[in-house]
């Protein structure tokens, strides 16, 4: 790290993980959804799942080491097509809770690294 301060790490390379603020490793996506939802409800026109499929909004990201989101980008699938219309508002949404959300770099060896992370939200 200090022979390479800009290198980026998988998770699985961190001592402590990057994470989502007030959540533990184990909670962090529940946690995620939970505070997104509770910002974001789900469209009334929305058509729920009716198969055993999910769709979703997906967003990869590095944190840097200083807690800033850079690289981001998000993805959307939706299981029934005649969701698509709600394609761009979603993604806005889920850029904009990525992007105000404080996250929590990940460390090795106790020095802050910057770190590659990602965030799935699924509708049912």
């Amino acid at each position: 790290m200090r022979t390479h301060p800009d290198e980026i790490f998988s998770f699985e390379q961190c001592d402590q993980l990057s994470r989502y603020p007030n959540s533990t490793i184990d909670q962090q996506s529940e946690k995620i959804h939970a505070d997104y939802f509770a910002q974001y409800p789900t469209p009334g026109q929305y058509i729920r799942k009716n198969e055993e499929y999910y769709s979703y909004n997906s967003a990869s990201f590095i944190i840097t080491k200083d807690g800033n989101i850079k690289d981001l980008s998000i993805e959307s699938r939706f299981q029934n097509k005649k969701n698509n219309i709600f394609e761009k508002q979603f993604n806005k949404q889920l850029k904009d809770f990525v992007l105000h959300t404080q996250w929590i770099p990940g460390k090795i060896n106790n020095m802050n690294v910057h770190s590659y992370y990602g965030v799935t939200i699924h509708y049912d």
